[in-house]
């Protein structure tokens, strides 16, 4: 028996703008952070791939 495909969703109109806005808000904001790789959770995380030989 086959898989019935789900459409996927697509925005239109105001929620497009309003998604678009915060993505663009969002990217702004995450240019003035310096390093986020000096954040003690990405320092575990990084560690546990080093564990696992993904790093």
């Amino acid at each position: 028996m086959a898989t019935a495909i789900k459409a996927i969703p697509t925005l239109k109109g105001k929620e497009a703008q309003d998604f678009l806005r915060r993505a663009e808000e969002n990217e702004r904001k995450r240019k003035n952070v310096i390093n986020s790789n000096e954040h003690p959770y990405c320092q575990f995380a990084l560690k546990i791939l080093g564990k696992a030989g993904m790093r």
